[in-house]
């Protein structure tokens, strides 16, 4: 069946909706039990292409969306779309708004800002404008979603503040506007007197290929960086954000490019891994104090030591156990009761599986031991939760 037609039936069969969805999970069952695709097939026939593309997109999404087994996205939004958590932070810093969601993909970050402003999508890819439309429903929300491409589509902006998650083609290495579409200086030039502008952008992107002014807010979960939004100066006043969830912890500020020397670590009682977001945002420097010594750096983080105990830290934070050389790291371990380790500095990936391998096989205690590096010493550390 083509998939607009299938789309179609879903939006408006509640009980094909509810067949096809009880088909979906079924087959994200199969492909946790270790059935192959081939086998799959055999069962559904009818639509199987169709059924298990979305299979694979909702096991993709499981961590994003709260209703990520109703929801219905093809394999490139299940890869780029704004996870629930970070489209309800933004809804909430731009409520009260009417906003015009520019390509606005499979619909979620739309769906979150309905739930604080009135929002308009427009989506010209028919087959992700109705799978907007399902997706409004499982969420109960009253997002509008037009069908049109937002470059031919005659439509009042005034007032009005513009979104844009533009798509990103793997065109080259380095990220910059015209690689995006649609491009966010175009979308610019077509509009007038409106309110402002966010745009989502690649987070690696230079800071020098922002051709644009305003706010650029770094977003981590879990420690991760996650995205880069650009607000206009007409909506925000900061230079930068680094924003960390789920805790919403936020800092902004004019940011400074770092400029730290490392030492040889102290007899310190902490360590202290500051989120990531701060490192792109150019921020770092709003938490740094005499009491802390940088003893590691590369290009995903930056490790402190002190002895302040800070309470509520934009980070990680660690007790120091023991500080070792590489040829005594498994004694320490031992010594420590240790269980499993976490490398925390940089190694190539199957080196740091080898490796924690080769040492979690023969630890046998309860405590998970994070090791962080400083020149030749190995940091023996237990996360403070």
């Amino acid at each position: 069946m083509n998939i607009d037609i299938f789309l179609t039936k879903i939006l408006n069969d509640k009980n094909y909706s509810i067949k096809i969805n009880n088909e979906i999970n079924d087959i994200i069952n199969l492909i946790k039990n270790g059935y192959d695709k081939d086998k799959i097939s055999k069962k559904y026939n009818k639509n199987f292409g169709l059924l298990y593309e979305f299979a694979g997109s909702r096991i993709k999404i499981k961590n994003k969306f709260s209703n990520f087994n109703s929801i219905f996205m093809d394999y490139y939004s299940s890869m780029y779309s704004t996870p629930e958590i970070v489209g309800k932070f933004r809804s909430e810093k731009l409520k009260n708004n009417d906003i015009i969601d520019i390509g606005s993909g499979s619909g979620m970050q739309s769906i979150m800002f309905s739930f604080d402003s009135n929002v308009t999508g427009i989506e010209k890819d028919r087959s992700r404008y109705l799978m907007s439309n399902i997706n409004k429903k499982v969420y109960h929300s009253s997002a509008n979603f037009i069908n049109s491409d937002f470059f031919e589509l005659n439509y009042d902006y005034y007032n009005k503040i513009i979104f844009s998650d533009p798509l990103r083609p793997k065109t080259s290495n380095e990220r910059t506007f015209s690689g995006l579409i649609p491009d966010p200086e175009i979308i610019i030039k077509k509009l007038n007197n409106i309110k402002g502008y966010v745009f989502d952008l690649p987070p690696q992107m230079k800071w020098s290929n922002i051709k644009l002014n305003g706010e650029k807010e770094y977003i981590s979960i879990n420690g991760n960086i996650n995205r880069l939004t650009l607000y206009s100066n007409s909506i925000s006043e900061n230079n930068a954000s680094a924003v960390m969830l789920p805790e919403k912890m936020q800092i902004s500020g004019d940011s400074k490019d770092l400029n730290y020397n490392m030492e040889n670590i102290k007899n310190d009682v902490y360590l202290y891994l500051p989120d990531i977001s701060l490192i792109y945002s150019k921020l770092l420097y709003k938490i740094i104090n005499e009491d802390f010594h940088l003893i590691y750096m590369d290009s995903k983080r930056y490790v402190f030591t002190g002895n302040e105990n800070i309470k509520k830290f934009f980070g990680k934070k660690y007790n120091i156990l023991s500080v070792t050389d590489k040829n005594n790291i498994l004694k320490e371990l031992k010594k420590l009761n240790a269980n499993k380790i976490f490398l925390r500095f940089n190694i190539d990936t199957d080196e740091y599986y080898k490796i924690k391998n080769d040492i979690d096989k023969s630890l046998l205690g309860d405590k998970n031991i994070f090791i962080f590096k400083n020149f030749n010493s190995y940091i023996l550390t237990e996360l403070i939760e």
